[in-house]
Formats: C-alpha cells, structure tokens, sequence
C-alpha cells in the first residue's frame, strides 16, 4: 500500500502543479504543499487515513494563511482615466432619444448616450457612467438645471 500511496501522492503534487501553471490563483499550490507533506507520510509508512486527515488540514491551513496575501499582491491598482473627470457633468442632448439612445457632445467628442427616459434633443442629462463606449445618462430636473 506504501508504493500505491508514494505513487498517487506523486500525482496529486504532479496535477496541481501542472494546474497552477495554467491558473493565477495560487490556490492549488496550497494543495501541492499540502502533496508533499503526505508524501513524505506514506514514505514513513504512516496510515493512509493520517496521509488523508493530514493533506486536507496542511491545505486548509495554507490556504488560509496565503490567501490574503496573495489577494493583496495579486489586486491590480485602478488606473484612473480621463473619462473620470466627466462622471457628474450636465450636458443636453444632441438627438432625440431613440430606442434609448441619443449623443452627447463633451469635450468635442461626440459620445452614444444612453438614457431609459424619453428625452427630447436640447434636454439636459447627466453623466452617470461609461460602459464601453456609451455614455449612461440620466435626465436633470429643471429646477437643477437652474443652479
């Protein structure tokens, strides 16, 4: 039983290797840790339900132990982009709406607005967000538009 185990050992440290090469979690190098640990187990000749208990509690606690870390090195910043600087602005449509889309002009580009009101051309909107390259607007109340 001592070769079946070296061996299935083997190839659980082997398949989670081969399966970080292809992911970026980390995750499954845990396991591969945890491979290790009861390879060298059944190498001893340990029972195969101490190799068992011991590979899940080696993972879990390595799991638990690098995960944040590798969260926190693995976060990419945010690059702030120019389009930023326009999420709040008022600006009036150029079109009518029309099957929830219309443009707007900021910054002398012409931009798809996208807008689930009824809007007239010349009515004033909103920059709420940008999805691809759709401006998301909503409509600006009149009495707003006054201040």
């Amino acid at each position: 039983m001592t070769v079946t185990m070296i061996t299935i050992w083997s190839v659980v440290i082997a398949a989670t290797l081969l399966l970080e090469f292809f992911t970026v979690d980390f995750c499954s190098c845990c396991f591969s840790f945890a491979g290790v640990v009861a390879l060298i187990l059944a190498i001893c000749g340990v029972d195969v339900t101490w190799q068992l208990a011991v590979f899940f509690v080696v993972a879990c606690i390595a799991i638990i132990a690098t995960r944040p870390l590798v969260k926190k090195l693995m976060k990419k910043p945010t690059i702030p982009t120019n389009i930023d600087q326009n999420f709040g602005k008022t600006t009036r449509l150029l079109a009518d709406v029309v099957e929830g889309k219309s443009s707007i002009k900021i910054n002398d580009v012409v931009w798809i607005a996208v807008c689930n009101a009824d809007l007239k051309k010349d009515d004033l909107v909103s920059i709420e967000r940008v999805e691809g390259n759709k401006m998301i607007v909503k409509p600006v109340a009149v009495e707003q538009a006054g201040k």
